[in-house]
């Protein structure tokens, strides 16, 4: 049996492990690791990112694994930390019956 491969993203280990393997086609590979984690106050930087999930196709996986998992850094899925932490604080929504 082979060891499951560590997703890394311009040669650093991503602190992502799925089953079914999402972050494998995910826009932000091969992208700069520093654009999904900007120093507070870099806008600019905030919205490449952004821009990048904005056409991702596992964007839905990718910000469901950040809020399972409660990512306090960077941005994921196309939130970012400010958002996480909102949604988190929110608690899950009730659908009504």
């Amino acid at each position: 049996m082979t060891e499951p491969r560590t997703p890394r993203l311009n040669n650093r280990a991503l602190p992502v492990r799925s089953v079914a393997g999402w972050w494998l086609v995910a826009s932000c590979r091969g992208a700069d690791i520093e654009t999904f984690f900007p120093p507070p106050g870099d806008l600019a930087t905030v919205r490449r990112a952004l821009t990048i999930c904005d056409r991702c196709p596992v964007r839905i996986p990718c910000r469901r694994y950040a809020l399972d998992h409660r990512e306090r850094h960077g941005i994921w899925g196309g939130l970012t930390e400010e958002t996480r932490e909102t949604l988190i604080r929110m608690g899950p929504t009730k659908c009504p019956s």
